[in-house]
């Protein structure tokens, strides 16, 4: 069953090639969504697709990024299987 987190990063996630690191991790992952950065510093993303492979995706995002996540907050819901790959937003 596919689901939705929204999440919400915090840390040095801009300027940093944080969003660039979620598209192409996403290559790895059977995910789709967006990404995009907010003007408080923090980075937002909408990813869908099946529970665990949400969880590694997430976990290798962080990973890949080299311990710039100080923190996040996610939401989980029910996918809406609008995304076909994963974004970056401007």
């Amino acid at each position: 069953m596919s689901v939705r987190w929204h999440i919400l990063f915090f840390g040095r996630v801009q300027g940093v090639g944080f969003r660039f690191t979620c598209h192409t991790v996403a290559g790895h992952h059977q995910v789709s969504g967006w990404v995009k950065n907010l003007a408080d510093g923090s980075v937002e993303m909408i990813v869908e697709g099946e529970q665990d492979s949400i969880r590694r995706y997430v976990s290798e995002v962080c990973e890949s990024t080299h311990g710039r996540v100080d923190d996040r907050q996610i939401v989980k819901s029910d996918a809406s299987g609008e995304f076909t790959s994963m974004q970056i937003r401007h």
